[in-house]
């Protein structure tokens, strides 16, 4: 894989978006922008002639108890450039565009966060669970995660809390 992205490229899309942020000291600075702008951020990183970030090379998503942190890492075949873009979505609901709209490979990984991290992807073409049961209400990569206990009721399996043995 080719070279980070440079500095002043940085730069000039923090002159876009006014909700990026990099620190410029780190060798490879990630950006992070504000889920309002992670959407037209990522069209320009795509579609742009100066950047043509035409892979989405991952997506994830990282639980830090306070919030939850989407990761993005693209790559551009023509520049051999990457760049990470990071944005921080509210733990309590965790809401980002769906990257469905610019990537559409994005889908799947887009599908297996919303099921074991709990985030809602706006404008997702099939967003449901991907590994856990359809009436599974927890997600199990959040730090929180409680194992819920299966129940039989009335021939269905349902899911529920688990009573504390005090």
């Amino acid at each position: 894989m080719g070279t980070y992205l440079e500095l002043n490229y940085l730069k000039d899309l923090q002159g876009e978006f006014s909700s990026i942020e990099f620190d410029g000291e780190q060798p490879e600075p990630h950006i992070y922008v504000a889920a309002g702008e992670l959407l037209p951020l990522m069209r320009l990183l795509r579609e742009g002639a100066a950047f043509s970030f035409d892979r989405m090379g991952n997506i994830t998503a990282v639980d830090y108890r306070e919030y939850i942190e989407m990761v993005y890492m693209l790559y551009s075949r023509g520049f051999d450039k990457w760049v990470t873009v990071k944005c921080r979505l509210d733990r309590e609901k965790p809401v980002a565009e769906s990257m469905t709209q610019v990537w559409p490979g994005t889908e799947f990984e887009e599908r297996e966060i919303y099921d074991l991290m709990g985030v809602e992807f706006l404008h997702h073409p099939d967003l449901r669970r991907i590994l856990m049961p359809d009436n599974y209400t927890a997600h199990p990569l959040r730090k929180d995660f409680v194992p819920l206990q299966p129940k039989i009721e009335g021939g269905v399996l349902t899911w529920h809390k688990q009573k504390s043995s005090s």
